[in-house]
């Protein structure tokens, strides 16, 4: 068998790259949110602009306007559908190849920690649920000016008629409650998906220092491959 081929089996076979292989896999779902959570939030940004939100709000562009606002609809569905699957898509990953390790008890830890009882968190969890048993939360598209100050143009979720519901959680009413009478959306998922982000970022930098062992052997075969073969 040539050598070379040999060596290429081998690296093809290894765990470094058995590893590397999986969380191309698994990256698949944070790509999903990753673009999902980046349209909204241009999308949003357009709306906030305003020249273009007042001209969306203009009596003469209603239709417009109204395409615009169900376009940002659709796509806060969307983020929140492709959260709750990279959170399921992670859970599985994360029990199916590292139950009982080191690594496992961190992320467990670091979900505890960082999400369990995070109002921000129970609040999106919840808000899934509103979505799938009441529909689209009320939310409006709105015009506001302080004297001598700028003009601002947004889309806000109305938080009274949010609080109507009876099934949300004590950390979700809490996070209701400290919210005012409006709940900006843009802030809303800029802050969710840095949470999201953040976790993703945390977790694959843990992931490559557990299994730094076998990617340096995955190196060191490399290395020796580009210099006796190529």
């Amino acid at each position: 068998m040539d050598n070379g081929y040999a060596l290429d089996l081998k690296m093809h076979n290894s765990k470094g790259m058995a590893f590397l292989n999986r969380m191309r896999t698994h990256s698949f779902s944070h790509n999903i949110f990753s673009m999902n959570l980046h349209e909204i939030n241009e999308a949003l940004k357009l709306i906030e602009n305003p020249e273009i939100g007042i001209n969306l709000m203009a009596q003469d562009n209603r239709e417009q306007g109204d395409q615009a606002f169900r376009e940002v609809n659709r796509l806060f569905h969307n983020l929140l559908a492709s959260a709750k699957t990279l959170i399921e898509h992670t859970r599985i990953f994360m029990d199916k190849y590292y139950s009982n390790t080191v690594i496992y008890q961190a992320y467990s830890q670091k979900i505890e920690d960082s999400f369990a009882n995070n109002e921000l968190c129970k609040f999106i969890q919840d808000l899934r649920n509103y979505i799938l048993h009441q529909g689209l939360p009320h939310s409006e598209m709105s015009l506001s000016a302080k004297r001598d100050g700028p003009i601002e143009t947004a889309i806000n979720l109305d938080v009274e008629k949010l609080e109507s519901w009876s099934r949300w959680s004590s950390k979700s009413k809490q996070y209701l409650s400290k919210s005012g009478e409006k709940i900006k959306l843009s802030q809303l998922t800029t802050e969710y998906g840095q949470k999201i982000n953040d976790l993703y970022e945390w977790l694959d930098n843990h992931l490559h220092k557990y299994h730094k062992h076998e990617l340096d052997e995955l190196e060191s075969m490399r290395n020796e491959y580009i210099s006796k073969y190529e």
